[in-house]
């Protein structure tokens, strides 16, 4: 039988039929191949989303959570451009939903995992293709990553100390949920974490991720 997740993935496929991918690429930003599919950058690895689904150009496994972040962001009809000002997930969970517990859950492994380890966190942001943003005044080191074309991130490392763990916080750009709704944000939020915790431990783009 085949897991919630997956099942939520195969109910997008049919919709993914019915797309007008040329009016997808231009408005979302991704780049219409030959064949009318599209092809779009995701952690590190190339995919190619057509009325099939969306599947990894490389051939190797992939997440499933993965394909339902592209393909969710592929049915987006969202209109716009990033404000390049960021903030935690949690502002954009809207009036309808209720946080019951501190979603830093989804982060609190890549402190763990990075913890006193700086050079491995920036060589890991590297490989996504996330640029070096300065150091900030509260002591973080900011990194900017293009998650989606419309969906920038901030991601901020904080060295731990005698009083405070190692923090890596994880925060969106303030119009990402024109182009997708909180759930899917969290989605790709911890497709992010997955894919930065397996890439240090593997030392390349695992094909898992």
């Amino acid at each position: 039988m085949n897991s919630g997740y997956e099942q939520i993935y195969e109910s997008l496929i049919p919709k993914l039929s019915k797309c007008d991918f040329l009016e997808v690429a231009e408005r979302l930003g991704l780049s219409l191949q030959p064949d009318g599919s599209l092809s779009v950058n995701f952690l590190g690895r190339e995919y190619e989303i057509s009325s099939r689904g969306v599947n990894p150009t490389d051939g190797k496994p992939v997440n499933v959570n993965n394909r339902s972040v592209l393909a969710y962001y592929t049915l987006s009809k969202g209109v716009g451009e990033p404000a390049f000002s960021f903030v935690p997930i949690s502002y954009l969970a809207g009036k309808g939903i209720i946080l019951s517990t501190d979603i830093k859950w989804i982060t609190d492994p890549l402190g763990k995992t990075f913890c006193g380890n700086y050079a491995t966190f920036s060589e890991t942001l590297c490989r996504f293709g996330g640029v070096f943003n300065g150091k900030l005044k509260s002591g973080g080191y900011s990194w900017l990553l293009k998650a989606l074309p419309k969906i920038p991130l901030q991601i901020v490392y904080y060295d731990g100390d005698d009083e405070f763990p190692c923090e890596v916080q994880i925060l969106l750009d303030k119009n990402a949920s024109l182009f997708m709704e909180f759930e899917c944000l969290a989605f790709l939020e911890g497709c992010l974490v997955r894919a930065m915790i397996m890439t240090a431990q593997m030392g390349n783009i695992a094909g898992g991720v």
